[in-house]
């Protein structure tokens, strides 16, 4: 792998620096339209809400925004960060968990949309304001992710309210005076499956019919979350996403047909599928090792891509402009873990000192979730545009470090 956009790798690490992640625009473009294309044919009032804590910049934002996608946030700053890339309120959703009173006074003066967590959530949000709509996120007792750490329904996820218990909920609400309802579910992350998504939508939809016909009113929206995954591995097949939206749409459908819902919008909240495979980190091999196993390290760590470390998480890794697989090794960053290692066994060229690791599919979940550990710095982010590079944050400096010191 030599260019990104038909931008030269190395081109970039010698302009930007190492390490770098860089994102692709067209790809971006691509997974957005090829996913509300494949949904709006079927169910014209469905309405993608890019999730911003896959990826926050404020230039990435922007490129969605101007595709026509909502934004959807998990903390008050998501929800700044979606204005200042160019949201109006009615195009944002919020979505936290064990939000705080602070959480709520931040929203006070924001007409966005708010999907909350549990019923105690309501409590605490109408000591500040009454929202004008109200939705519940619903645990249904099932859930299913790529990961253990990324299934956000089921018995043991600490997400949502019980199914059992929504209806009060929303009494609760009604009692207050709100006359106008959503509802929300996200089961898990990186799902590659369709009939998947369609067993998620029918189990809503069957919770949903219960809840609005015991307080008597009907859905504005139904939001389905995110989940829609990508391939990490070679082996792994695309989520047909055609077939994905067919099935949803015609359940969703025949659902709203038949519980007297009418046309409620269908909303998404995917990250991954739109931005993933949409970028690359790029880090420079600074030393190898032959140990009790043959080890290669790069410039980048688990503080640049937490992922792998976390989750156990697998990216194809590439050596610019070297073929063959005529070593096994473990790629390792430089942090002071034992669990800093990117990729364990994988077959590589022989790598040397200054030759450039390309690391794939980090657009989603990559310089979001980095940090200061060991006081190692951020990289910065380019954009590419029609083959041509944009810095859209610069890599971060000591200054910056020690910035908030007093």
């Amino acid at each position: 792998m030599t260019h990104i956009n038909h931008k030269d790798i190395r081109e970039l690490g010698d302009e930007f620096g190492t390490p770098l992640y860089v994102y692709d625009k067209q790809k971006i473009t691509e997974n957005y339209n090829r996913l509300n294309n494949a949904f709006v044919k079927h169910y014209p009032k469905t309405k993608i809400h890019f999730s911003v804590k896959s990826n926050s910049n404020v230039h990435i934002l922007n490129i969605f925004q101007q595709l026509g996608s909502g934004a959807d946030c998990s903390s008050p700053n998501e929800v700044m960060l979606a204005q200042k890339a160019g949201f109006a309120d009615q195009d944002i959703i919020y979505t936290g968990n064990y939000e705080s009173r602070d959480d709520f006074v931040n929203l006070k003066n924001h007409s966005v949309q708010i999907n909350l967590d549990d019923s105690t959530s309501f409590d605490r949000v109408i000591e500040h304001f009454i929202p004008k709509i109200v939705s519940f996120r619903i645990n249904p007792g099932i859930g299913k992710g790529g990961h253990e750490g990324i299934t956000t329904g089921g018995t043991d996820a600490k997400f949502g309210i019980p199914y059992e218990y929504a209806a009060e909920a929303y009494k609760k609400a009604k009692q207050q005076g709100v006359s106008k309802f959503g509802i929300h579910m996200m089961t898990g992350s990186n799902n590659l499956e369709p009939y998947h998504f369609a067993q998620t939508v029918e189990k809503l939809m069957l919770i949903s019919k219960n809840i609005f016909d015991q307080i008597g009113a009907k859905p504005d929206f139904v939001d389905i979350g995110g989940g829609f995954g990508i391939p990490y591995e070679d082996d792994e097949l695309p989520l047909d996403i055609e077939k994905t939206a067919e099935l949803v749409t015609e359940i969703f459908t025949e659902k709203c047909q038949k519980y007297g819902f009418g046309e409620p919008y269908l909303y998404l909240e995917p990250g991954r599928y739109l931005i993933a495979d949409a970028g690359w980190l790029i880090t420079q091999v600074t030393g190898t090792k032959h140990s009790y196993k043959n080890f290669v390290g790069v410039d980048a760590g688990m503080s640049t891509l937490l992922r792998p470390a976390l989750y156990g998480a697998f990216h194809r890794t590439y050596l610019y402009g070297k073929e063959g697989e005529d070593t096994v090794v473990n790629l390792c960053g430089q942090i002071c873990e034992n669990s800093d290692v990117f990729a364990k066994s994988v077959h590589l060229p022989v790598a040397e000192i200054g030759d450039l690791m390309i690391i794939r599919d980090v657009g989603a979940y990559g310089y979001v979730m980095s940090s200061n550990y060991n006081n190692r710095l951020r990289p910065a982010e380019v954009l590419i545009d029609n083959s041509k590079p944009k810095l859209i944050r610069r890599r971060e400096t000591f200054d910056d470090l020690i910035s908030l010191i007093p």
